[in-house]
């Protein structure tokens, strides 16, 4: 676990320095790095017994790709009379995407890993298609909606998985950053009686345009609840040797959801 855990803070020190810009941090605040990510890839890639630079040259690029997206996603509509702090704010925010983007594809290019350039593309383009669907609120079947979820947190993992012949990993990818976002969405469903998978399902549940009674807010979380279950058992089911650290990570994330479900239950 020492290891892992002195290799994991390595990495993220690596990827706060790319990330370190005086005038952005200036106006916004740096993006958090999600270790659940560093540690779900490092131990896939242990896996695979790849060397610890190859591991960084997954690593690294992919957390810049993943903060890249995740900044783009934080920019608002512009609307109108906004003000000039404001739309500040905004501009720069696409920029600092723009500029994580470009810096992925920098590091990869100085090594020539044009493969893992093309692993990355494909999973970007994955990851954009499934986004325009949930948006756009594209998505008719409640079983789409869930693996929309599960490809846009998961497809930069699940194509390195792919890519180096861990397929079990790639499974246990998707099954795991789905179960985080689950729960996720969850917690904010309960704490602000709305969040974009529950308005996605209730799009497709429920006739459009009226407000949600109790009943029908309880039934979506029965069927959030449901497929948060179905996570949890298809994790249980892949046979793989998993670090303590990840065994300790996803006992934790199993056992978040049990609160959660035993508050509903109770509010209920």
């Amino acid at each position: 676990m020492k290891h892992i855990l002195k290799k994991m803070a390595m990495l993220k020190e690596q990827i706060e320095r790319f990330l370190h810009h005086p005038y952005l941090l200036h106006h916004i605040p740096m993006q958090s790095i999600d270790e659940d990510r560093i540690l779900l890839s490092l131990s896939m890639l242990e896996d695979a017994h790849l060397s610890s630079e190859e591991m960084d040259g997954y690593v690294v690029p992919m957390m810049l790709v993943q903060i890249a997206l995740d900044t783009h996603d934080e920019v608002t509509n512009s609307l109108p009379h906004q003000e000039e702090d404001e739309l500040k704010t905004r501009q720069l925010t696409v920029l600092a995407g723009d500029l994580y983007s470009g810096l992925y594809y920098d590091y990869l290019a100085k090594r020539s890993d044009l493969a893992t350039i093309h692993v990355f593309a494909e999973a970007i383009k994955e990851i954009n298609e499934h986004k325009i669907r949930l948006y756009q609120k594209d998505i008719g079947k409640i079983e789409s909606l869930f693996h929309s979820m599960a490809v846009i947190e998961s497809s930069l993992i699940y194509k390195i998985g792919e890519h180096i012949s861990l397929p079990l990993w790639s499974k246990f990818a998707y099954y795991y950053l789905l179960l985080k976002r689950l729960v996720r969405e969850k917690e904010l469903f309960m704490k602000q009686g709305t969040s974009v998978l529950f308005e996605q399902m209730a799009n497709i549940v429920f006739q459009k345009n009226k407000a949600m009674a109790k009943e029908q807010k309880h039934y979506l979380s029965h069927i959030c609840n449901r497929y948060i279950e179905h996570c949890k058992e298809e994790l249980l089911g892949i046979e793989l040797e998993c670090n303590e650290l990840l065994q300790m990570r996803l006992s934790e994330l199993i056992g978040s959801f049990s609160v959660i479900a035993k508050k509903t239950v109770e509010e209920g």
